[in-house]
């Protein structure tokens, strides 16, 4: 008789694999990122692979660039193969086999994972956000990185069933501003000027964000800076956009808080920043 070391039932089918031992899968020990596929290629892959491989590092996955690059080119291929060009690419990787228990096998086969799916329809343009109720646990070890466990995001998305809002805003456990369900947010007051949550403590440091901090506000001359966004700056705040490396920048409309729903405009400076990321990556337009 064959011998497994795992064997399990997925929906009532007995299945004997080692694959059941999945980290990824058990205890979401793994880096996602999801790309735009534009015209064949991914804008944003210098930036996607920067962030994987450090965030890597700290959860012990060691996983090489060199295999990374030749699965995404591999995939990329077989997609131009199908006459598929425009979409998204989710990379998926993963701690691999492990066994029962948290504690790292001896040595860990990394498992690298690529999903297309076509483009989301962006309608409408602008959108108005949802003031979850749930909040943010503190952890400064895993803050920033986009690690396999999004309970916390898939708690606070299923709070509101009315499509008016497209996305929610997402505090920590003191209340101060992290990002949305599914994005990253910029806010700008009189006072304050352009401002971005400090993602010290909680969050997804996401690609769309390094590239406006890094490469779209310097190169306009605005000013922007990282602060902990307390309910005093959501009062004074009079402009807003969410961004993300799928669907670019956002403006926002309004949002919801204390009861009562803040109505915003969008700004030219928020156009400008929209204008000149569609410069550096057309398919942003």
């Amino acid at each position: 008789m064959e011998k497994h070391s795992f064997i399990g039932s997925i929906n009532g089918q007995v299945i004997s694999s080692d694959s059941l031992a999945e980290r990824g899968l058990a205890y979401g020990h793994g880096l996602f990122e999801t790309m735009r596929l534009d015209l064949g290629q991914l804008p944003l892959r210098g930036w996607h692979l920067e962030r994987l491989l450090r965030d890597a590092a700290v959860l012990h996955i060691p996983v090489q660039a060199s295999a990374v690059e030749q699965c995404i080119n591999d995939f990329q291929q077989h997609l131009g193969q199908q006459n598929i060009d425009n979409g998204v690419v989710k990379l998926i990787v993963t701690a691999g086999i492990g066994g029962r228990g948290y504690k790292n096998p001896t040595t860990i086969s990394p498992r690298i994972i690529c999903i297309y799916s076509e483009l989301p329809q962006f309608d409408p343009q602008a959108v108005r956000l949802w003031h979850c109720d749930y909040r943010l646990p503190s952890n400064p070890v895993l803050a920033g990185m986009k690690h396999l466990n999004r309970l916390d995001q898939v708690m606070a998305r299923n709070e509101w069933t009315d499509d008016s809002y497209a996305d929610g805003l997402m505090f920590d456990q003191s209340n101060h501003l992290i990002e949305t369900t599914s994005a990253n947010i910029f806010l700008h007051s009189p006072d304050q000027g352009w401002i971005t949550p400090d993602l010290h403590s909680a969050g997804v440091s996401g690609v769309m964000r390094t590239v406006l901090l890094a490469e779209i506000f310097p190169q306009l001359g605005i000013a922007v800076s990282k602060v902990d966004i307390s309910a005093a700056h959501m009062h004074d705040c009079d402009h807003m956009f969410t961004c993300n490396s799928v669907r670019g920048i956002t403006p926002v409309l309004g949002f919801n808080q204390d009861h009562n729903v803040v109505t915003l405009t969008i700004s030219d400076q928020v156009k400008m920043l929209q204008s000149a990321l569609a410069d550096n990556y057309p398919c942003f337009k």
